[in-house]
């Protein structure tokens, strides 16, 4: 609602109030959102902090990003989080400890929520060892970044929010939009001119920013990471809280970011970027930081993918290991990394490897028929020629898969697994077993990309993390409309940062 209207509602209000002997609320819209802002309950206050460029210049011809300062805006984590905490219509959906789930029937382990998954028990295990920390509540901080564009055609509207939730509250509310993910920054993004952009020194210095700007947003839970702080939960409780760095949910571009590695590389393997596909041991901290004593920068890019002279932000963070926190991405790697760019062809191809061509196309033929025979449904697509599509979009991708893989039922022994809300250890031998067939059939020789390199970790980042779908980065994709793409449409487009802080802080 426009300050105009506001004003003239609070006139109405206003007059209504004083021909009864009352007070006016308040004088004008300005005042209102004063009030608003000054509230001391509610969201966490906005705060701001800047860096610049202090390493080595050139004597002439400077370029401008050394020269320019970097503006980070940021909220406490630590007082996000115990509002998050606190929340009353959380208390039913939070879990306190860590704990492993098995089915009834069959007595074999499965997988749902984060707190099922190992690596919350072996940090819990590690706090329980120090008397300092023992019987504490450990609350596991998930991050989340994606640059977003809010606008094309008005000129450079690029925003780079950063997310923030907690491991302790369940899947379905992180992905129900429920603030269980809440906006906790806007990080720089640095902007140079084609001439300075591809310099190693821009590189450096952008890789740099984001990394010293991530370890400053959260510095403040760096002493709760080791002495306990007493926090109010929903259900009324006080216990004492140890945080620690849970996994990043990001796309490949971040991955690497976030990994310090070269593009190309996997961030949680050895292996080498010609030969993805081969077994490789798992990347560690403490590993990377023995390499990079041992080993040149250039040797440490070619050899193993590691970009050596960056810190990266959880080198000062104790249990931190950000190429064991990197979490899968069933979005970029699964929708539209596999299924988009290469499971429609694999079928076809499987198809006629198996039974021939023309028996093939007869089968592709049913395929087609069923697509099309799919009946109107709340939330299904669609789609009457079949899978003919001359151009694919995200949203194709994701509608089409609802009914493709249901029509190859009986055609293709494949199941779409790795979404399920309950992952078990049969799902998980299943889930590799349906990549092998597209290979042992000589339809795929090796799945050598990134994304589908990614896969072959599937199974244990799921023990680790419990049930992929609540770690994707659909949820903080989404995110982007409600924290940054609606604020932004709300503003007078002049310096829209600030209000967009502003309406941000209001909508909590």
């Amino acid at each position: 609602m426009s300050a105009a209207n506001i004003n003239e509602l609070l006139n109405l209000w206003n007059a209504s109030l004083l021909s009864t002997g009352g007070q006016p609320i308040f004088r004008d819209s300005g005042e209102m959102y004063k009030t608003i802002d000054s509230t001391p309950l509610g969201d966490v206050q906005w705060e701001k902090f800047s860096t610049s460029y202090t390493g080595e210049r050139p004597t002439e011809n400077v370029p401008p990003w050394m020269n320019d300062t970097y503006d980070i805006w940021f909220r406490s984590p630590k007082e996000v989080i115990r509002n998050m905490l606190s929340r009353p219509d959380f208390s039913d959906a939070i879990d306190y400890r860590p704990f492993r789930e098995y089915e009834s029937a069959t007595d074999s382990r499965q997988w749902e929520d984060f707190m099922s998954g190992d690596w919350a028990w072996k940090q819990a295990d590690t706090i329980s060892r120090d008397p300092a920390t023992h019987g504490s509540t450990f609350v596991p901080i998930i991050l989340g970044s994606d640059k977003t564009t809010v606008s094309v055609a008005t000129g450079q509207n690029d925003y780079y929010p950063l997310y923030l939730s907690i491991g302790n509250i369940r899947n379905k509310v992180r992905r129900a939009h429920r603030n269980g993910v809440i906006l906790i920054a806007f990080l720089a993004i640095p902007h140079m001119d084609k001439e300075h952009a591809s310099t190693d020194a821009f590189r450096r210095f952008r890789r740099q920013l984001f990394h010293s700007s991530l370890a400053y947003i959260l510095h403040d839970l760096m002493p709760g990471m080791t002495e306990p702080i007493v926090m109010r939960f929903g259900d009324g409780h006080y216990r004492r809280v140890i945080f620690g760095l849970g996994p990043y949910i990001a796309d490949y571009e971040e991955q690497v970011l976030l990994a310090c590695i070269v593009r190309g590389w996997c961030v949680k393997c050895l292996a080498m970027r010609q030969a993805l596909d081969t077994d490789a041991l798992y990347r560690s901290r403490e590993h990377a930081e023995a390499l990079i004593e041992e080993f040149d920068l250039k040797n440490l890019r070619d050899e193993y993918g590691i970009i050596g002279d960056i810190i990266p932000f959880t080198s000062g963070f104790p249990r931190a290991d950000i190429y064991e926190l990197i979490a899968l991405d069933i979005l970029h790697q699964i929708i539209k990394g596999t299924f988009k760019d290469h499971l429609v062809e694999w079928v076809e191809s499987y198809l006629k490897a198996m039974h021939g061509t023309a028996k093939a196309n007869a089968i592709l033929d049913d395929i087609d028929r069923r697509i099309a025979a799919v009946a109107p449904f709340t939330g299904l697509r669609r789609f009457p020629e079949g899978r003919h599509f001359k151009q694919w979009t995200g949203n194709d991708s994701k509608a089409l898969m609802k009914v493709y893989l249901p029509a190859i039922e009986g055609h293709v022994p494949f199941t779409y697994l790795i979404r399920r809300n309950v992952i078990t250890e049969e799902t998980l031998v299943t889930i590799e077993d349906h990549r092998e067939i597209f290979r042992e059939s000589g339809t795929v020789q090796t799945f050598s990309l990134p994304h589908q390199h990614a896969m072959k970790h599937y199974p244990d980042l799921i023990c680790l993390f419990g049930a992929p779908n609540g770690l994707c980065t659909s949820i903080t994709e989404s995110k982007h409309i409600d924290a940054v793409k609606d604020p932004y449409r709300r503003t007078n487009r002049n310096k829209p940062l600030g209000q967009m802080l502003i309406i941000n802080q209001q909508l909590r």
